[in-house]
Order: C-alpha cells, then structure tokens, then sequence
C-alpha cells in the first residue's frame, strides 16, 4: 500500500511538473539557424545548422523542430515528411538537458541556379508522458544564393556560326586594328582578313593577328526574360536558364581580358527587400557582383523588353557594346534596337531560342547558342 502510495505521488508531482513546465511554453528555449556557405555553385555541399540552447534548469523531454524547406533545396542525409511541388518537410526530434546547448549539421545541397529562403520553424514541446503539447511557429529567415554554372568561354558553341565563345567575345569586342599585339595560331571563327599570309607560309599554318584590348570599351550583357506577347504570358524556362549561363561565363572571360563588363536585365529580381536593382554597371573587378546578380534574374519578367530598351536605351553610349541574349523578339522589340542603331549604339544578339529561330536584323549581328559548352 506505502508503494501504492508513492507511485501515485510520484505521478501527481511528474503531472504537476509537467503542466508547470508546459506554462512555461518556449521562454528560455533558443533556436537559431545558420549556414556554413551562403554562396554556392549547382551541386555543390553546405551545412544547415540548428542551434539549441536550453537555459531553464530541468531537462526539456521532447523537441520537435518541423522545417520547410523549398523546391530544390536538398538535406542529404535526411528523409523527408512531407514533399509536394513546391515545399519539403522535414521533423528533427532532440532530448536536452538543463543549460545544455545542442548543435546539429545537416549537410545539404541544391542542383539549380537561383535564390533559395529558409523562412519558418515550428516548435513542438512535449512533457514526458506525451500528455502535453504545444507548439509555436517561428521565422527565421535564411538566403541561399547559387550561382549559374560558368563554363569555359572555349567551351561554349554557338551553333549557326561554328565557332566558340572566346572567338566570338574576341571577334565582337573592341580590338584595335592600329595596335596589333603579336601573332596567334589560327582558330575556328577568325576572321579571315585577320590571317597573316607571310607569316602563315613561313610558318606553314595559319597564324593571325592578335589585337590589343581598347581600354575604354566596355561589354554590357543584357538578359531579356521576355518569351511571349504580353510579357507576362509565357516562360521559357530552359532559354532563361541558357541565357544566364551565358552572360556568367563570357562575363567570366571578358572580365579576365581586362574589359569592363556589367549585365541588365527586364526580370524581376529575388530579393527579400525586393529593392535588388537590375542593372550593374561595368566593371572589371565585379565578377562576383555579376554571379550574384545571375543568381537573382527570375524568369518572370518585370517589363515588355521593348519598353526596358525604351527607358534604359536613353543612357546607351557608343564606347559599350550591347550583347543581348534573348528567346524572343517582336516587332516593338525591333523598332528600338532599330532606334538605337540608328543613334550609333553597337549591339549583337544571342538567340537562345529552341530552334533559333529569331529573325536576321539589318546590321545587327546575331548568332544561336542551342545549349552546347
């Protein structure tokens, strides 16, 4: 009877201390999230860590952590609760003792260019004997930026032309024909009035002149997200996807030569502040700058492109080459780069088009890039 007797006391004062500690609710329970990489390449590894640190003096029994996590965003060694379309689940459960602090590494990984948030926690304490549960949402906002994949400029075939994208960038960008830097083996998408003929029978291959760089040019890639008329109708996400890895792996090169190089684009910008702007100007020490601002383009458009060549065409100036890479053109997209070309702006296209199959424009040079490199 005496044992009777204690056991229902002991239950009495677990329930009690149950109830009190459950009143408590989650003051003195601190959770904070971190990374150990904010800055990554597709595929590339990096640590999610959660940080809990109990500051009552008696133990916490049961803490559930439930996290979402989005689209893309991978915990290897983890195994979901929940997965639709756009939102991962996953539940971590930790026993903590008093003033202990606990911390745990989730390797994770994620396969896509882009701006990934970790945004909210819910919080599930329970007493010892499962009688009591409450829970509390937290947010707790994380920014992951994965950069596009850059290639070498070499790599990169732009198909209806047959030649590589250093070629191309040398042959488009600025070289000056009165300071002839030295001699070169010849490579596919020279120009042919660039082989030196007396150099290349002495030397019995084909050599061509290498140009120095005009310092006072610059490169300025311009990314149009724009795939259908209104603008807002239709995303080619593959052509975007394209398109950016261009202009992060020939801004990679044209940087390295010593060319001032910035990007602009008609896309909304991901940005929690949602104040990211969509131009960087030219630059040659901001390639990391250019990589993040790849990683932000979305593939929605926040303008008729044609109104983007409108507004921003205004500050063109003839010293820059404009490089842009688009899926789609119309007839208003046309008549302002006719407008600019007639004002002496020097422009080029990349079609990133499935088929390339945007139209030839009079004196405006364009060449298909299919995906290759």
């Amino acid at each position: 009877m005496k044992s009777y007797a204690i056991f229902i006391l002991a239950v009495i004062a677990f329930y009690i201390f149950s109830r009190y500690t459950m009143s408590m609710g989650f003051k003195d329970i601190e959770v904070i999230r971190s990374l150990d990489k904010a800055r990554i390449f597709p595929g590339d590894q990096f640590n999610v860590i959660t940080k809990i640190e109990n500051k009552r003096r008696w133990p916490i029994a049961f803490l559930n952590i439930k996290e979402q996590y989005p689209e893309g965003f991978e915990r290897m060694q983890s195994s979901p609760d929940f997965r639709n379309p756009n939102v991962t689940y996953y539940t971590s459960s930790y026993s903590i003792l008093g003033h202990e602090r606990v911390k745990r590494y989730y390797n994770s990984t994620i396969d896509k260019r882009g701006v990934y948030y970790l945004k909210y926690l819910t919080l599930s304490l329970g007493d010892l004997f499962g009688i009591f549960n409450i829970e509390e949402e937290q947010e707790d906002l994380l920014e992951v930026i994965v950069y596009p994949k850059v290639v070498d400029a070499s790599q990169i075939e732009f198909e209806n032309k047959s030649i590589q994208g250093d070629s191309v960038v040398r042959r488009w960008i600025f070289s000056d024909p009165v300071y002839v830097r030295g001699l070169r083996e010849y490579v596919r998408g020279d120009r042919m009035k660039d082989i030196h003929w007396n150099s290349s029978l002495r030397m019995n291959k084909l050599v061509v002149k290498e140009y120095e760089y005009t310092s006072e040019r610059q490169v300025v890639f311009i990314a149009n997200v724009q795939c259908a008329k209104p603008y807002w109708s239709a995303i080619d996400g593959e052509a975007i996807e394209k398109a950016v890895k261009i202009v992060a792996s020939l801004s990679n090169f044209t940087i390295e030569q010593g060319i001032p190089t910035g990007v602009m684009t008609n896309a909304n910008m991901i940005s929690s502040s949602g104040n990211f702007s969509n131009e960087l100007l030219p630059g040659i020490n901001n390639f990391k700058e250019i990589l993040e601002f790849c990683a932000r383009i979305d593939k929605l458009p926040k303008v008729d492109f044609s109104e983007f060549l409108r507004e921003k065409g205004s500050y063109f100036n003839s010293n820059s080459i404009y490089i842009i890479l688009t899926p789609y053109m119309n007839d208003e997209i046309i008549s302002e780069m006719i407008k600019l070309k007639r004002y002496g702006i020097i422009m080029k296209v990349i079609d990133v088009s499935e088929k390339g199959s945007l139209p030839e424009l009079n004196h405006i040079e364009k060449i298909y890039y299919g995906g290759k490199g």
